[in-house]
């Protein structure tokens, strides 16, 4: 007898709306090789990205950071964590410190050991990083560069205010931190504040990928650096020895897309699709202590004392349904936070998503309850 297949909520993958993204793609995909011969196209490396290339990863970032960066200060690579290879051996390097929120994006702890810094954990609340948990490590660590998500931040959804936004930059001067902003996730919330690359440039290195708004496997992530020479210095000694470049396809459909309007027009239509899920979502986890906000792809269920996430995580499993939890998040040495985190908007129907939903809930209430 088969198992049943497990559902899948532990990625935090942008719903797929086939009815909009398929033809949005099929025509990108004609348009491109209209425009190139497929020797044109896969002949040569596309390095930084062809003038095209940046001129669309100037309009796409634009649309974020409130003016368009010149394009030559713009870098299209093979989605966010090969750019993170260049930025941070670096800006950073080895035995260097890099501020980190104390929860952080696991690939991080990662590239620390292959490069050798140091990632020190900065406390967070409601609004992500504080200020003056930031100035303190500075003060005694003097970090070279600050890493963070601003707007739905991984794992919690934390989204800064402005004035926090302010306080962080003001910060990053005192010190003359070096910024790498992922601002991933900021493609599908509204009325946002403006990323704090936009509030600081001269020390930005900002990032803006498609993977969480238009598909997550397309591997395309624009970085803007402060300078068009800062740019060269940080990404063209790589390109001997590294992966970072986009694939010549996927740098140009992405291009296609951005010129057509295709790409708006899918995020638009994934935005739809995640209120709509965010619908179903809520109500079912009312009875749980969760955090979500508008936009995000996940959602983070803090658990009572006593309840032991991964064993939570387990026995919703065994039911049917894969969850992630905190420990990725957390810092060497540091407590995992007892919580776990649903993605959700991996599932395919709707339905689906209803039905993992009332496991997931199902599970933390019956957990709860073997407390008393």
């Amino acid at each position: 007898m088969m198992k049943p297949q497990i559902i899948e909520m532990s990625r935090t993958h942008p719903p797929l709306v086939p009815d909009v993204f398929d033809p949005e793609y099929r025509a990108a995909m004609i348009d491109v090789m209209t425009r190139y011969t497929p020797s044109e196209m896969v002949g040569a490396h596309r390095w930084m990205g062809t003038e095209a290339d940046r001129q669309a990863g100037a309009t796409f970032t634009g649309h974020r950071l409130g003016t368009e960066p010149e394009p030559g200060r713009v870098i299209v690579t093979n989605g966010t964590q090969s750019a993170f290879n260049m930025l941070l051996g670096g800006l950073v390097g080895h035995d260097g410190v890099l501020a980190v929120e104390n929860l952080t994006y696991p690939p991080i702890l990662i590239l620390a050991k292959r490069f050798g810094f140091i990632p020190k954990g900065v406390a967070m609340d409601g609004e992500g990083m504080l200020p003056d948990a930031l100035d303190a490590l500075c003060r005694t660590d003097r970090p070279k560069a600050l890493y963070l998500l601003s707007t739905l931040q991984n794992p919690t959804t934390a989204t800064m205010s402005l004035e926090r936004r302010e306080a962080i930059v003001d910060v990053a001067r005192r010190y003359d931190l070096q910024i790498i902003e992922d601002d991933i996730y900021s493609l599908l919330p509204k009325n946002l504040p403006p990323p704090i690359a936009a509030l600081a440039p001269e020390r930005s290195w900002y990032m803006l990928g498609v993977a969480k708004t238009i598909a997550a496997g397309m591997k395309i992530a624009y970085v803007v650096a402060p300078t068009i020479a800062q740019a060269e210095a940080q990404f063209w000694p790589g390109v001997r020895a590294t992966f970072w470049m986009a694939a010549p396809i996927s740098a140009a459909i992405s291009t296609q897309l951005i010129e057509s309007g295709g790409a708006e027009r899918i995020i638009a239509a994934v935005r739809q699709e995640m209120i709509s899920r965010h619908g179903i979502v809520r109500p079912i986890l009312d009875q749980t202590d969760f955090v979500t906000r508008d936009g995000a792809l996940h959602v983070w269920i803090r658990l009572p004392d006593g309840v032991v996430a991964p064993e939570l995580a387990t026995q919703i499993r065994e039911r049917g349904v894969n969850v992630g939890t905190g420990d990725p998040y957390a810092l060497p040495g540091e407590a995992a936070p007892h919580a776990i985190r649903i993605g959700i908007g991996h599932a395919k129907p709707q339905s689906e998503l209803e039905t993992a939903m009332r496991i997931i809930a199902n599970s933390y209430e019956h957990a709860r309850r073997a407390l008393r």
